[in-house]
């Protein structure tokens, strides 16, 4: 039995680096990303949890400082893309 190898992917042509897009990667604009990743991680987190609490066990423990919690942060994660805090383009 004859193999051949063909590669997986075609190659792809190098940029040239003045074309590369330069990043921000100051202390300020990390802090900022920070924030607007973490508010709205915590948000969707706080939204999940009690969610997999009531599916899973069937009781609502916790559910109201779990729900305020993630209001609380949704209203962060709001203010924090208003602000345009996160990626330029999603």
């Amino acid at each position: 039995m004859a193999t051949t190898t063909e590669p997986a992917l075609p190659a792809m042509p190098a940029l040239p680096a003045d074309s590369v897009e330069r990043l921000e990667l100051t202390f300020f604009a990390r802090i900022r990303k920070f924030v607007w990743l973490s508010s709205g991680l915590f948000s969707a987190a706080s939204f999940a949890i009690p969610a997999i609490g009531i599916l899973a066990f069937g009781t609502l423990d916790g559910l109201g400082t779990s729900f305020l919690a993630a209001i609380m942060s949704a209203c962060l994660f709001g203010l924090a893309s208003f602000l345009r805090f996160g990626p330029e383009t999603a």
